[in-house]
């Protein structure tokens, strides 16, 4: 079983959330990570005889036996009868054939760069949402510290106008009753300018 062929068992859905493995020895476990390609190489190296995808209970998904015939490629077609001995025949039988494994074996070739394109894709894609994530939480961060800091500033103002303006009515309310004091000790009595009457001398 080639390693396109491996890699298209474990991209069908539901995906697996552990690989088991059997062959001659004893059963390997593998966890797939972000490549699928590079655990396909691996499990294509191991030349297993069973490949089971577990769920994450450990319940079989799906198994595939690397010598089956869909593990395998296609068999080159016959020749019909009575063409075994028409070289013309047998040689574009041949061709065909070439033709075939041709087309068959460039077609995994594609699968294979379509799979890890996507795959690289999707980490791009992948990457670029956390750092987007991390520059919002940090201009959420920003913005919080700059709220913070204009509140802090509010009511160091506000304190401060606030015992500012104690001592300014007091010393407001002072001023005016020294101005008052002033003003009444200021002013004499009027009168109604008529000098008072004089007593005559001598008179009787």
């Amino acid at each position: 079983m080639n390693v396109g062929r491996i890699r298209g068992f474990l991209l069908q859905l539901p995906k697996p959330a552990l690989v088991r493995i059997s062959g001659d020895g004893e059963p390997q476990e593998l966890k797939p990570g972000k490549s699928y390609a590079k655990l396909a190489d691996t499990i294509a190296a191991l030349t297993p005889d069973l490949i089971e995808c577990l769920d994450g209970d450990g319940k079989v998904l799906r198994a595939v036996r690397v010598t089956a015939a869909e593990g395998q490629r296609s068999d080159a077609a016959a020749l019909p009868t009575g063409l075994e001995t028409d070289p013309s025949a047998l040689m574009l039988t041949h061709f065909a054939n070439l033709l075939h494994r041709a087309y068959e074996h460039s077609t995994e070739i594609a699968f294979t760069r379509l799979v890890e394109l996507t795959e690289r894709m999707n980490d791009r894609a992948e990457s670029i949402e956390q750092r987007l994530e991390r520059a919002e939480l940090a201009n959420r961060r920003l913005l919080q510290d700059q709220v913070d800091a204009a509140f802090e500033r509010a009511e160091e103002v506000a304190e401060k106008t606030a015992d500012g303006g104690g001592d300014l009515v007091n010393q407001l309310a002072g001023a005016f009753m020294s101005g008052q004091m002033q003003r009444s000790t200021a002013v004499a009595p009027k009168t109604n300018g008529h000098a008072a009457p004089k007593t005559a001398k001598g008179q009787g």
